[in-house]
C-alpha cells in the first residue's frame, strides 16, 4: 500500500513537470474574461428575476 502511494506521488510530480503553465499575461487576460462574463450573466439574471418578480406580483395583486 505504501509503495503505491509513493509511486503515485512520483508519477504526479513527473506529470506536473510536463504541464505547460500559462504565463502571467495569459492568466490576467483569462481572469478578466471570467470576471466580465460573471458580471454580464449576473446582470442578465438580475433583470430576469426583476421582471418575473414584477409579473408575479402583478398577478397576485
Amino acid at each position: 500500500m505504501f509503495k503505491k502511494v509513493i509511486q503515485f506521488v512520483r508519477e504526479s510530480r513527473d506529470e506536473l513537470k510536463r504541464v505547460t503553465w500559462p504565463d502571467r499575461d495569459e492568466v490576467t487576460s483569462f481572469t478578466m474574461i471570467v470576471i466580465v462574463a460573471v458580471v454580464i450573466v449576473s446582470l442578465f439574471l438580475y433583470g430576469v428575476d426583476t421582471v418575473l418578480g414584477m409579473l408575479v406580483k402583478g398577478l397576485l395583486d
